[in-house]
């Protein structure tokens, strides 16, 4: 995972204690609305992620979003709608770094660019069908795609 330079400079402090890292994660459907589109990170290909990661400091949660989209797919994104919030997910790195990530969750319209991984991040993209449940890299997005299948009303939050 890529560390923006705040985070890093945190860690210097603090060591691998818990700390707050704001997250998104955005859901971008195909044309059924039956698949959204996932990737394998580099951090872990046991499961898919949504495309997503950490808020920059002097961003916005949906800044964030339409950056992370254009790093990791290639995609140009915008913002459509907040599906939901889950703050109560906490979570060690592989190298022993805590952190509690409360994660916004966008629906996110594709506007432009060229889809392809980047290689750094993320390793493959593919478009997954959201029932039934794939297997998640994280309970976080594990339980998104859950809300996602059940036809939760958006707004939802935990």
């Amino acid at each position: 995972m890529v560390m923006e330079a705040y985070f890093k400079q945190l860690r210097k402090k603090i060591g691998h204690d818990e700390i707050i890292m704001p997250g998104v994660a955005g859901v971008l459907f195909d044309e059924s609305r039956q698949r959204i589109l996932m990737e394998r990170r580099r951090d872990d290909s046991t499961g898919w992620s949504l495309v997503g990661g950490l808020q920059n400091l002097g961003e916005s949660a949906p800044e964030s979003m339409v950056r992370e989209f254009k790093e990791e797919t290639g995609l140009d994104v915008s913002v459509s709608k907040l599906i939901g919030v889950d703050t109560n997910f906490h979570h060690t790195f592989p190298n022993g770094d805590q952190a509690q990530i409360p994660m916004f969750l966008f629906e996110v319209t594709a506007l432009g660019g060229q889809l392809h991984a980047d290689g750094d991040e993320t390793l493959q993209l593919t478009y997954v069908p959201i029932t039934p449940l794939p297997q998640m890299y994280n309970t976080q997005h594990q339980l998104a795609v859950e809300q996602l299948a059940k036809k939760a009303p958006y707004g939802w939050f935990f």
